[in-house]
């Protein structure tokens, strides 16, 4: 048997998972650019020289209160590392500790319990300051509306602080374009109403009826614009945006403004995360690591394909396999699960499905039962616990297959 693996279990472990397939087929490891992890030292020198704003210690002169806002489990930040030179930039600002407050800027997701926020912060930082989950229901502050018609209604202690900071991680996004800068505020920090009509657009296909475009350029996307427009209403005074590596580790770290600090850290993600790929594989393989904690957010293992549909990447009438260690099983979406205010089947959207129709599709994962499928995916979706069971989907009697195998399939894209 030909054997490959695969990253698994992002913040559960980071390991390799083996994957065996018959000698007669074609195994393509479609693997991203990447790049090394960076040292402590090299993270130290975007901090002491921020784009487009002033270092975190003079902002913080002649200010008393500052919040440090943090993506969740979701995304594979390494805050941890990122957070002592926040934390020292600010008390050598004059803020003390006691004035700090960090919030776990989690929009629709799940709360983060103590366990939780000690692996996203580190163990002490996690124990010396409070620490809170934004909740998209209850203690929020009206700044004003978008030009685009968004309320922007924003976590309290996030807008009360007098310095406001963002953690926040990049991603190719199917709607925003790319995932970091202002988002960590909308949807992060964002009331249900805000999160409602800033996604509405795209989660109901309506984008060019509504005025909202989407894409890879950022400075036409129109989703991302209203981002950042309701970001600065709330005050955002600076990003701390990372770029991944492939085994979850960080590429680069880029701080400053958000929007020119986020579109720094975009053009490095343009070159770690591009990946070259044969077309018209018989089967797909994409894994949805590092973005691979929960089901809901399996199916950005298919951003590698979605962010250019015009790259056929698995042929007609091929298989496509969507691998995701789920580690929290089916996971949690308090605007799009079912029965909340923009649910929808995943096959339903139109980026995904082009690529289902006409095309077996199957999920790999050892978590997730075939109950958790269905609230997520049409019923002709079959759902796998053990990579035997999908090898045996995958056979046809065929003299050989070719595979594709995409290890980090909601970071990597094509050109």
């Amino acid at each position: 048997m030909k054997k490959a693996t695969i990253p698994w279990g992002c913040w559960r472990g980071n390991k390799n998972l083996p994957l065996t397939f018959p000698n007669h087929w074609k195994i393509h490891m479609a693997s991203m650019a990447d790049g090394p992890d960076l040292s402590q030292p090299e993270i130290r020198k975007a901090f002491q020289n921020p784009i487009g704003q002033e270092t975190i210690r003079r902002l913080a002169e002649g200010k008393k209160t500052a919040v440090i806002a943090v993506d969740d489990l979701t995304r594979p930040t390494q805050a941890y590392r990122f957070l002592p030179f926040i934390l020292e930039e600010l008390n050598q600002g004059g803020i003390k500790d006691e004035n700090i407050k960090i919030v776990m800027a989690v929009g629709c997701h799940r709360p983060l319990m103590k366990i939780d926020q000690e692996k996203k912060l580190g163990k002490k930082i996690a124990n010396r300051f409070p620490v809170y989950n934004h909740h998209p229901y209850e203690n929020l502050v009206n700044v004003g509306t978008t030009s685009r018609g968004t309320p922007v209604q924003i976590n309290r202690y996030f807008i009360e602080a007098e310095v406001k900071i963002g953690i926040g991680f990049i991603t190719p996004h199917p709607i925003a374009g790319f995932g970091g800068g202002g988002k960590i505020v909308i949807p992060g920090l964002g009331s249900i109403d805000t999160i409602e009509k800033n996604h509405t657009p795209a989660f109901r296909g309506k984008i060019g009826s509504t005025g909202f475009s989407q894409g890879y350029d950022l400075n036409t996307n129109a989703l991302r614009l209203d981002i950042e427009e309701g970001a600065r209403m709330a005050g955002l005074n600076l990003i701390v945006n990372s770029v991944g590596t492939s085994d979850g580790k960080t590429a680069g770290v880029f701080v400053g403004d958000l929007v020119q600090a986020h579109r720094a850290a975009v053009e490095l993600a343009g070159k770690i995360y591009l990946t070259e790929v044969p077309l018209d594989a018989d089967i797909g393989i994409f894994n949805a690591f590092p973005e691979d904690t929960e089901l809901v957010q399996a199916q950005k293992a298919l951003n590698v394909w979605t962010g250019n549909l015009s790259r056929r990447l698995v042929r007609a009438g091929g298989k496509v396999v969507i691998a995701t260690a789920s580690s929290d099983g089916l996971g949690f979406h308090s605007i799009a699960d079912r029965g909340m205010r923009l649910y929808n089947r995943v096959g339903r959207r139109p980026a995904i499905a082009g690529i289902f129709q006409g095309r077996k599709v199957i999920v790999f994962s050892p978590n997730c039962s075939r109950a958790d499928l269905l609230e997520r995916y049409p019923e002709n979706v079959i759902i796998r616990n053990t990579w035997k069971d999908v090898l045996d989907e995958l056979k046809d009697g065929s003299a050989g297959q070719s595979v594709s195998i995409f290890p980090n399939g909601s970071l990597q894209f094509v050109n």
